[in-house]
């Protein structure tokens, strides 16, 4: 269980780094480019952090039990 969450928390951080990456070069000028990243470098993390702790369901952050 803890790969699905894995996988849904890499598929979303893919999306908002992608949405940034492109939200930042053809909104804003040249020379804002590396302080508009140092700046939404935390809601690239934490957004994807967020969204995949809310959509998790309780079997996959439980551990595993061996049998």
């Amino acid at each position: 269980m803890l790969l699905k969450f894995a996988i849904r928390f890499m598929g979303v951080l893919l999306a908002v780094l992608i949405l940034s990456a492109l939200a930042i070069h053809f909104l804003f000028p040249a020379k804002f480019t590396v302080d508009l990243w140092i700046i939404i470098v935390p809601l690239i993390l934490g957004i994807p952090i967020i969204t995949s702790v809310l959509l998790a369901s309780d079997d996959e952050l439980s551990p595993e039990t061996v049998q």
